[in-house]
């Protein structure tokens, strides 16, 4: 584990604090540490409070922070952060409960995914995770039926455009989800994702991997009745590729629900309930990917003990990248030109070093460089152009990209 001087010195003191905050959640570090920190060090409470939210882990800080000598204006300030968005991750849950069985009522079944539903089978509590959105599992032939139901509701599907005009079949085929907005006065007040594939179709992931087993749920309770939820095992497969394919590990909040959630299932492995099936999951996953590196990550940043030390050799690069936050940070650049080149290299970068075997880092660079052109809904609804000239999207998409680039984290 990387000592809180070393943190201090590389990255600062808030950085620091944050860090011991997230260690003593996990009883790597102990609540008087706390305390003997802010009284020996300058905090600069400002930027203590702009990276929780860069790092999108203001619930589980600032609670556990509240427990320190802090100065009043700063208790009060995150006081009320906290109490907006345990009320948010409260409205987040009861809606997603409401559209699940809406949902149900019409013979849809959806499954909670990441956000409130996640907090609340691994953290016990549905307001510890920070998210922004509603995210659910469904299956792609409920889609049609599904925009319907919504709109019917209230909510708007702002690439049903795109959907109708690309077709059911091609836009299953090209991409992951379907998004939904609920607006009341002019203000976007739930963001739904529904899911069809665990990840991009841009990245690298055989299709058998890139799809979510519903055959074995869980029942728990979200808001007021109980809900199916993804078996641990899967809801762990299925996050290792989003936050490792997808967001490159990228910031804390990646490494957080990591740790949490490997931190379940030893304790379920140790009551022996994790059975054949489930080992196969985690055998395939430890296989194909690098999770050597990602335990090294859980151990030098939280503290997580290891069963055995193996180094990677990319443990610094990645924890420097994790702790500065350059992954949230790298499309700030002003020339919009070298940001994208900057953006795609650091993306494949990154990315590539969490496939274990040669074949599929070669194919995922490959597949990602050629994916670039790919036309997606932004797109289309940037210029919009007769079905008949679909192949200059193939054109138009790299200049877009380069010089007008969409923010690919605005619902993370």
């Amino acid at each position: 584990m990387i000592a809180i001087t070393d943190i201090k010195n590389g990255y600062g003191n808030s950085m620091a604090l944050i860090l011991l905050c997230c260690r003593i959640h996990f009883k790597t570090a102990e609540t008087s540490d706390l305390n003997d920190f802010i009284d020996c060090n300058e905090v600069d409470w400002s930027s203590f409070v702009k990276n929780c939210r860069i790092h999108r882990i203001r619930p589980l800080v600032y609670r556990i922070i509240l427990k320190a000598t802090v100065p009043i204006e700063f208790r009060n300030k995150i006081t009320n952060e906290l109490n907006k968005l345990t009320l948010q991750s409260f409205e987040q849950a009861k809606e997603t409960e409401r559209l699940i069985l809406l949902l149900q009522q019409n013979n849809i079944t959806v499954i909670p995914y990441k956000g409130t539903a996640f907090s609340k089978q691994f953290f016990g509590n549905i307001s510890m995770r920070e998210s922004s959105d509603i995210d659910l599992i469904i299956s792609p032939e409920d889609i049609p039926q599904t925009i319907h139901i919504l709109e019917n509701v209230g909510y708007i599907a702002p690439q049903k455009n795109y959907y109708n005009w690309m077709g059911h079949e091609q836009f299953i085929k090209t991409h992951k989800d379907l998004n939904f907005d609920l607006i009341k006065d002019a203000k976007r007040i739930q963001h739904v994702e529904m899911h069809f594939n665990t990840i991009n179709k841009s990245i690298h992931l055989p299709n058998h991997r890139n799809t979510f087993n519903t055959n074995t749920l869980y029942k728990n309770k979200l808001f007021q009745k109980e809900i199916s939820t993804l078996h641990p095992v899967e809801q762990y497969r299925s996050i290792v590729l989003h936050h490792l394919l997808m967001d490159g590990m990228g910031y804390l909040k990646t490494v957080v629900d990591l740790a949490q959630i490997t931190v379940y299932l030893e304790i379920i492995n140790k009551d022996e309930k994790i059975d054949a099936d489930s080992q196969n999951i985690l055998n395939e996953l430890n296989t194909n990917y690098n999770l050597v590196l990602v335990q090294n990550i859980l151990s030098q940043i939280i503290g997580i003990p290891l069963n055995e030390t193996i180094e990677c050799g990319t443990e610094k690069s990645l924890t420097k990248r994790i702790l500065t936050s350059s992954y949230r940070k790298v499309r700030k650049n002003k020339y919009p030109f070298l940001d994208g080149i900057v953006f795609n290299y650091i993306q494949l970068k990154y990315k590539s070093q969490f496939y274990n075997r040669k074949r599929d880092k070669t194919m995922y660079l490959v597949k990602s460089i050629l994916s670039l052109s790919d036309p997606q809904p932004d797109d289309y609804m940037s210029i919009k152009l007769y079905k008949s000239l679909y192949f200059l999207y193939y054109i138009i998409r790299p200049f877009r990209l380069l010089f007008t680039p969409s923010n690919p984290y605005k619902h993370v």
